[in-house]
């Protein structure tokens, strides 16, 4: 089988287009899970059919002969016995409640409570029959299918003519379909955004909100058509560092390239903003590819089939059902829902809605429910079952569980993420805690499908967990994530295992910001240990394999097999004491490590591990300045270059106190171009204290079927996102808008007396400018400032710009690229009429007169080391500056183009006709 990487549905070379139902989930398989329940030969067994009837005893697996009494109709029906014979006092008797297979449709959740409940020594089970496959339906198979115009095929759905459904997922034999959609691979780019505030909330972000989305002309061609009455249903999707934004649009033109949305404001730290990717879906003219589906309001369904279907015999399913198990205790008040098993049963199609106002963007989905929902829970358990075809997240343990187990299911084709633990919040009551929930054995792949942002395992405010063994793959974002906390406060999140684990195939470059295994807060005792993380691309920066995030304190990372990362295979942010030991991080492409933040406790302990990579740097952050424990390490770089230590050789490295007891040699693979990381004997790594693991180890166990399942999916290689088209800035403020000066730009300033606005005092043409006004008592000598993101990676670039200072300013005009720590190349600076380079004074200039500047550096190949700087003062000839030295030699792309005010008095500085134009086929 081959995943399809833009919908993530299976598609299997023979002709069977469910290779899902290929592998029983009959009560067969049980008989290898450890901690199986055996029933007493008391127990009481009721028996579910499609032949049953929910007024029958369930008694009897098959209709008797007048057709008085037989098998249930349904689990609820099931439930509702179970409930009457404890009533009756079976409360001592086992009570086993055998399904048959065949297809159960529910419309609303089936719902647990404490009446419910089984005992430890008389649990109450739900079980396929062995052998069987029954599947819970929450879907609605869509029937008269007719051949339309342009190859489309459409089927009336007279439920949604009428209003009284509606859906946003469908499945095609199996297969999820895609809502039409504009572009069909990976994204378009927001040219700029502005957001005017409806409502005032905190500082950081309004309560409500409008956004102004500015767009490239030919994005929004095929939305010329769209009436207002599709409109309304018309979704923008956006995909921002490590969240995504669904909005319904509130209105569109065509012919200016804005769009319009609103609801809550933007997050400061991380809006909608320039070069935010996003796509437009549900309107007709979008479809256009194969796989592809729109639903008007009157009920018309229409749909372009893959290559093979065959539309006459088909079978369509969309949900009706938003959940599937609601199991409701009472966890404050003692009424727990307890011993309570499900076996062998699948779980199939259930329904997301996207609600009025849309779904704000939220980390990892948070705010996603599940599914199967649990609160108020001991001794639950979800064994051998199949959870597929949903839009939120598939299972979630949240408050009040204890000692809740799944394990051995196959859970793909999820709309948010896999399996949650714990709430988001502290809860401060215990019996609320939720703790010691076990995962084990399970498949989870190819999920976010409809919130790219969430993860395979959710830890949040929980303890004492253990996931263990299993294969997750084929996300958009994180394979799990630990704890939630920000910063170093309080957390619940202790004593977690997350071992033994096979994840890869995440990020597909639609995300960034993210980790195979990601922290987040205090979680002393955890421990992340012989997984195996590889594949892990993100869209910009962050596709680490080990994410130690913000107050990460107490973790032990250590026996992981990290390879083929974006962003490097380990990075710390910020977070104390945390150990990373004896770990192979290999081939990560744009560094192998990075660390952020400086802070006054040992960070981390790095130590007995192997870091091979073929080419660029080591590292990225300020090694030098961490307070870091590292030593006993092996670093290899098969391309032979020398490797720079934080710009110094490995023996001057260890001469300032680093890496004791480290060596630079090759470690010796059995196979390292084919990720063999088997070491041969008499490996110099042995010799540092690296003790050999064996990663074969990690993902699921049992049953050669049940392995087979977890290695069936073969994943295309990466497909790189395209590049967000190159800025080009051409400025005279002569339009000012009212919301917002330089829509492109990014503008910070602290509303201490400081400002940036377009101003009629001045102008060197026409008859405004940009003002940037400068206040004593700043937080920072860099506020105000802007800058543009031009992501300039060749050719030759040029700025220029007029500017006029008055005499207390101070300003300093420079180009970055996006390392870590970045690397300045052109910069120059303004202080009392001295114009100054590289330390070094070029020119005097007057005060309060215009001065045109004209900055120029060649890029990557075409990048000499050094730039150009061309002076011209109002009324006087061109002055000249060539073959200036960058700051950094290695200064090579243009990722940040700043323009800052630096004083320390009230001042102001004026800046007119601002271009920024980049020439790739510049020599």
């Amino acid at each position: 089988m081959i995943a399809d990487s833009r919908d993530g549905s299976l598609v299997n070379s023979a002709t069977d287009t469910r290779p899902h139902m290929r592998y029983s989930f009959g009560i067969q398989c049980l008989r290898l899970i450890p901690g199986l329940l055996i029933l007493p030969s008391s127990a009481e067994t009721l028996f579910v059919s499609t032949k049953g009837n929910d007024a029958w005893t369930g008694s009897l697996q098959q209709p008797n002969d007048d057709q008085t009494d037989g098998p249930l109709a349904s689990l609820a029906g099931a439930r509702d016995r179970v409930r009457k014979l404890r009533a009756d006092g079976a409360l001592n008797k086992a009570i086993n409640v055998k399904v048959a297979g065949g297809n159960y449709s529910i419309v609303e959740p089936i719902r647990f409570t404490a009446q419910d409940s089984g005992t430890k020594d008389a649990p109450v089970i739900y079980e396929a029959v062995e052998g069987e496959s029954p599947n819970i339906s929450g879907g609605r198979p869509i029937t008269g299918w007719q051949r339309s115009q342009n190859g489309l095929w459409t089927a009336h759905v007279p439920e949604v003519a009428a209003g009284n459904w509606y859906f946003e997922q469908l499945w095609v034999n199996g297969r999820r379909a895609m809502r039409a959609r504009t572009p069909n691979r990976f994204f378009y780019y927001m040219k700029h955004v502005t957001e005017e505030v409806l409502e005032t909330g905190n500082p950081r972000q309004a309560k409500r909100a409008r956004q102004t989305i500015t767009v490239r002309p030919g994005d929004l061609a095929s939305l010329e058509k769209v009436s207002d009455e599709e409109r309304k249903d018309v979704q923008l999707l956006a995909y921002h560092k490590w969240d995504n934004t669904r909005k319904f649009l509130d209105s569109i033109d065509t012919e200016t390239s804005i769009l319009k949305i609103s609801g809550g404001g933007m997050k400061s730290w991380n809006p909608l903003q320039k070069d935010t990717g996003y796509v437009l879906e549900n309107y007709l003219a979008a479809l256009d590819t194969p796989g592809e589906w729109f639903l008007s309001r009157a009920g018309t369904l229409h749909y372009l089939p893959r290559a093979g279907e065959d539309m006459s015999n088909v079978e369509v399913y969309a949900p009706v059902s938003p959940y599937f198990l609601i199991v409701e205790g009472d966890a404050a008040n003692g009424k727990y829902v307890e011993h309570l098993s499900f076996k062998g049963l699948s779980f199939r199609h259930s329904q997301w809605l996207t609600p009025e106002e849309g779904f704000e963007p939220s980390q990892a989905a948070a705010p996603v429910d599940a599914v199967i929902q649990v609160d108020g829970a001991r001794n639950i358990s979800i064994e051998n079952c199949e959870i597929a075809h949903t839009g939120r997240y598939s299972v979630w343990f949240r408050k009040g569980c204890s000692d809740c187990r799944i394990v051995h299911c196959h859970i793909h084709d999820f709309g948010a993420g896999g399996v949650r633990i714990g709430e988001m919040g502290m809860n401060k009551n215990e019996p609320e805690q939720t703790s010691h929930i076990t995962v084990d054995n399970n498949i989870i792949r190819h999920g976010g499908r409809v919130f790219p942002c969430a993860v395979g395992v959710w830890i949040g405010q929980s303890s004492d967990n253990q996931v263990t063994h299993n294969e997750v793959a084929d996300l958009y974002y994180s394979g799990m994530s630990v704890g939630w906390r920000w910063g170093y406060a309080e957390s619940l999140s202790k004593r977690n295992k997350v071992e033994f684990n096979h994840i890869h195939h995440l990020g597909w470059g639609w995300l960034s910001d993210m980790g195979g295994v990601y922290t987040l807060g205090p979680s002393e005792g955890t421990t992340v240990s012989n997984n195996v993380i590889h594949d892990v691309n993100s869209w910009s920066y962050g596709g680490w394999g080990l994410y130690n995030d913000e107050g990460s304190t107490g973790i032990v990372m250590e026996n992981n097999l990290v390879y083929n990362t974006k962003s490097g295979g380990y990075h710390q942010h910020y977070g104390k004491e945390n150990v990373i030991r004896n770990n192979i991080l290999a081939f990560a492409r744009d560094h192998q490590l990075q660390f952020t933040r400086v802070e006054n406790h040992l960070s981390f302990t790095f130590e007995n591990n192997i870091v091979y990579w073929k080419d660029g740097p080591l590292f990225s952050g300020r090694w030098k300045e961490a307070k870091i424990d590292l030593k006993d390490n092996l670093y290899w770089q098969s391309s032979g270059k020398p490797i720079s230590f934080a710009g110094m050789k490995f023996d001057e490295w260890q001469k300032s106190g680093r890496d004791a007891g480290s060596v630079v040699e090759d470690p010796i693979f059995v196979d390292v171009e084919k990720y063999d990381f088997r070491l041969t004997p008499g490996s110099p790594a042995t010799r540092t204290g690296f003790k050999p693991f064996d990663f074969s180890q990690a993902g699921v166990y049992g049953e050669a079927e049940w392995i087979a399942l977890a290695g069936s999916v073969h994943f295309p290689p990466f497909e790189l996102p395209p590049p967000p088209p190159v800025l080009e800035v051409k400025e005279d403020f002569e339009n000012p808008t009212t919301q917002r000066p330089l829509p492109t730009a990014h503008l910070s300033t602290e509303n201490k007396g400081d400002s940036i606005a377009v101003s009629d005092e001045q102008a060197a043409g026409g008859k405004h400018s940009l003002k940037l006004t400068d206040a004593a008592g700043m937080k920072h000598n860099w506020n105000p400032h802007f800058y543009f993101s031009p992501y300039h990676k060749n050719g030759i670039t040029r700025c220029s710009f007029d500017i006029r200072l008055d005499n207390a300013a101070r300003f300093y005009h420079e180009w970055r690229d996006r390392a870590s720590p970045y690397r300045v190349g052109p910069t120059l600076q303004i202080a009392g009429g001295n114009l100054i380079s590289g330390g070094r004074q070029l020119l005097t200039l007057p005060l309060d007169t215009w001065i045109h500047l004209e900055v120029s550096a060649g890029l990557g190949g075409q990048s000499t080391g050094t730039w150009d700087l061309v002076v011209t003062i109002m009324g006087k000839e061109p002055v000249r500056f060539t073959k200036l030295n960058l700051q950094n030699e290695n200064w090579t792309t243009l990722d940040w183009v700043g323009f800052v005010s630096d004083g320390t008095k009230a001042s102001n500085i004026y800046i007119d006709n601002i271009e920024l134009k980049n020439d790739p086929s510049s020599v």
